[in-house]
């Protein structure tokens, strides 16, 4: 730019390389309408003068205009000449690029014939404003250049004379979208330093808040204006003064500090705060400033310590779980170990609480399980750890226990608590638990292994009749794991079927002829050979599998009913027996229904009975009748198995819809050797009678006990005098033969 045109900025206090403000632009303006109107009076004083002067008056007037022009066009805003209509008269300078139309479509024409209705009437209303007022009229609009939405200022001043007998007025317009940019970016930016949850803080090195956002003042309870009202920093608390100085002394010497600290809050209490202080510093390395982040962790304290919780305890019952149970028996070892002392482990399962699970469903059995906890927490004392390990394993930890003597007393304690029924909402349930004990150091100084010694023992109090407890020997530990081989087979043998039906015949006592016969598993074992169901039955119970056993038993009894059916061999009934599980399975009718209709066997129903054990029943009476009645909805007839066994048989005989009873083979064996086996026999006899139910007697071997039976009106038999078990095969040929004489 020429020298003699920076002059002429400078005269005006403006700069080439400066927009502008406000009121410099105010002051310009006015030297602007007030050039023009001189330049008015000159030309009307000068048409009264010699052509010389005239002459001269022009080419001063070209100069003035000149440097004029100059200083419009030294900026990039917009100046635009109006008359009091809204008429453009003329783009005095500025940026012709953020035109809302093309010159040429701007000049002489009205605001109302370039802008849109709304924004004419507003530009109007500004120029009548300035014209009244004599005074700069500002204004924001928005105007869509080029498909670009851009922000522009206004800024309207009367010019001072007329042109065709009407005002002028220059209109300035400069682009601002930048400016609202930037301003939208810092209020964005304030509103999300405003709703952080942590606390952000910028303060100067005397210890100054320069900046506070509201997380701080609600993290110390005092205000932003308090903490930046006086250079005391934001760790205002008198009993953070020390630490105040300490983090200043750290964030002075380093370029970081982050430590969780204990901030006090204004109106009392300590909160935990992360505080993380980074220093920020000039290009010499002297601090400018330090900007703090506080996030308070209390929240997070509190779920790290329920995590820390939920990992090491029971989330039903509250107590410990195995993982801390091994991690205080792993410390106690060693202790005992030194100092010579004992300590015991209690192992306990809850005998038959699957069955109450089950039956009477997730929500009973949750609340007796919290039930038991509870009374086992009674049983213990303060130092001994009772945890549960899942299920219905429950494990105590006895620390300073003085023996075995002193660990079968805690035992006895235990299995006197289970003595009081339990009531769980409308229920009383009487339950009882097995106890494994193991004493350490003595018997074990690892956890895995001392573990594995109280369940092993805790199996042998089960097998042994349940409601009792033993002392680890090491014989049951051999028998654990063999129970464990063989649970591993039996899964096994289920996914690859390698379980068959035996048919063991049933005879009339009246005809001599087969009037049914009884379904018995057998396991063919693929090195042991054929297993007889006693070896696995009690096993299968234990562990859960006999639901699927016997389900698989039902559709081969199913299948084989359907095939004599077709063969039309007149096999009189099949019957078969159902587990204690299954009885406690609320569903069982509707799994049978699915099968009987599935196999086809559903119209031949009738010639298929389901054996029941008495004693089974009365275990869960209510959910058991329910099943019995359901199986008895299905078609098939129902035996009650080892009657005379059980308890409460007259009840049963007329609560159950029975169609016949089965005499025990306990009674039958010592027919001819003992009068009250031969008296029960009778008397059941009797009552089948008086109940309309068909009798038949199970374990006859010989000649004697079939004469006995057929005197008294005994119906049927069944035993090894007839015949042993025998494969489908055999069962069909025997059957064949009998019904061929």
């Amino acid at each position: 730019m020429h020298k003699k045109l920076i002059r002429q900025l400078e005269k005006q206090g403006l700069s080439a390389d400066r927009v502008p403000d406000h009121e410099q632009w105010r002051v310009f303006l006015d030297e602007v309408s007030a050039r023009y109107r001189t330049l008015s009076r000159r030309v009307k004083r000068l048409e009264r003068t010699t052509r010389e002067q005239l002459g001269s008056f022009s080419r001063l007037e070209e100069t003035l205009q000149s440097r004029l022009e100059a200083i419009l066009y030294a900026f990039p805003d917009l100046l635009i000449l109006l008359d009091e209509d809204g008429v453009n008269l003329e783009i005095l300078a500025g940026d012709r690029d953020i035109l809302y139309r093309p010159a040429h479509k701007m000049l002489g024409r009205r605001l109302d014939e370039i802008f849109e209705p709304e924004q004419a009437r507003v530009f109007m209303e500004v120029l009548r404003r300035a014209l009244a007022s004599g005074q700069m009229e500002i204004l924001e609009y928005e105007l869509d250049i080029r498909g670009e939405k851009r922000h522009f200022e206004g800024r309207v001043l009367p010019a001072g004379y007329e042109l065709g007998g009407k005002r002028t007025l220059l209109y300035l317009a400069r682009d601002i979208t930048d400016r609202k940019e930037s301003e939208a970016q810092r209020r964005l930016l304030d509103n999300v330093l405003d709703s952080a949850n942590e606390g952000i803080v910028i303060v100067a090195p005397d210890r100054r808040v320069l900046y506070a956002n509201e997380a701080v003042a609600r993290i110390t309870g005092y205000s932003v204006e308090e903490l930046m009202s006086a250079g005391e920093g934001f760790l205002r608390h008198p009993e953070d003064q020390s630490l105040c100085d300490e983090v200043c002394a750290i964030a002075h010497a380093s370029d970081h500090f982050s430590r969780e600290i204990p901030l006090h809050h204004r109106n009392g209490g300590t909160t935990p705060i992360l505080l993380s202080l980074n220093t920020i510093r000039n290009a010499a390395g002297a601090i400018e400033y330090f900007v703090g982040v506080l996030a308070d962790v209390s929240e997070i304290k509190k779920t790290q310590q329920q995590l820390e919780h939920s990992a090491t305890h029971d989330v039903l019952t509250g107590l410990p779980n195995r993982l801390l149970f091994e991690e205080r028996l792993t410390h106690l070892i060693p202790r005992a170990q030194r100092e010579r002392r004992t300590g015991a482990i209690l192992f306990l399962d809850l005998d038959r609480f699957k069955m109450i699970n089950d039956s009477l469903g997730h929500g009973v059995g949750d609340e007796l399980l919290q039930m038991v906890a509870s009374r086992l927490m009674g049983a213990c004392r303060g130092q001994d750890t009772v945890a549960r390990f899942g299920g219905d394993e429950f494990v105590i930890l006895v620390e300073d226990c003085a023996g075995s003597a002193q660990a079968s007393a805690m035992a006895e304690k235990i299995l006197a608590v289970f003595r009081e029924p339990f009531r769980v909402q409308s229920y009383d349930l009487n339950i009882s638990t097995s106890i494994g004990i193991t004493l350490f150091p003595q018997q074990g100084r690892q956890a895995e292994q001392l573990l594995k010694q109280a369940d092993a023992a805790m199996y042998a109090a089960k097998a042994a009749g349940r409601n009792g407890y033993r002392l680890f020997a090491r014989e049951y530990l051999e028998s654990a794991i063999a129970g464990l081989t063989l649970e591993n087979e039996l899964r096994h043998a289920i996914e690859h079927e390698e379980f068959e039906l035996y048919y063991q015949p049933q005879y009339s006592l009246s005809s001599g002829r087969i009037s049914g016969f009884e379904a018995l598993i057998r396991w063919n074992h693929p090195q042991r050979g054929l297993v007889m169901p006693g070896a696995f039955i009690p096993v299968a119970e234990s562990v859960g599998l006999i639901d699927e056993i016997g389900l698989w038993v039902f559709q081969q009894v199913c299948r084989q009913v359907v095939d004599w059916a077709q063969k039309d061999l007149d096999f009189g009934r099949l019957s078969f027996n159902l587990s204690q599980r299954q009885l406690m399975e609320t569903s069982l009718a509707d799994m049978f229904m699915t099968l009987l209709e599935g196999t086809g066997a559903l119209p031949h129903a009738r010639r298929m009975e389901c054996e029941i054990t008495e004693s089974l029943i009365i275990k869960q009476l209510d959910v058991a009748l329910k099943t019995i009645h359901r199986l008895k909805e299905t078609g098939m007839t129902l035996a009650i198995d080892d009657f005379g066994t059980g308890h409460s048989s007259l009840i049963n005989l007329k609560r159950f819809p029975l169609d016949r009873l089965k005499i025990d083979r306990e009674f039958v064996r010592d027919i001819g050797r003992d009068k009250n086996d031969e008296g029960i026999i009778n008397a059941t006899l009797a009552l089948a009678q008086g109940f309309e139910l068909e009798v038949i007697a199970e374990g006859v071997e010989s000649e004697l006990q079939k004469a006995f039976l057929k005197e008294i009106g005994c119906h049927e038999i069944q035993g090894f005098l007839m015949s042993e078990p025998l494969p489908a095969a055999e069962a069909e040929r025997l059957l064949r033969e009998t019904l061929s004489k």
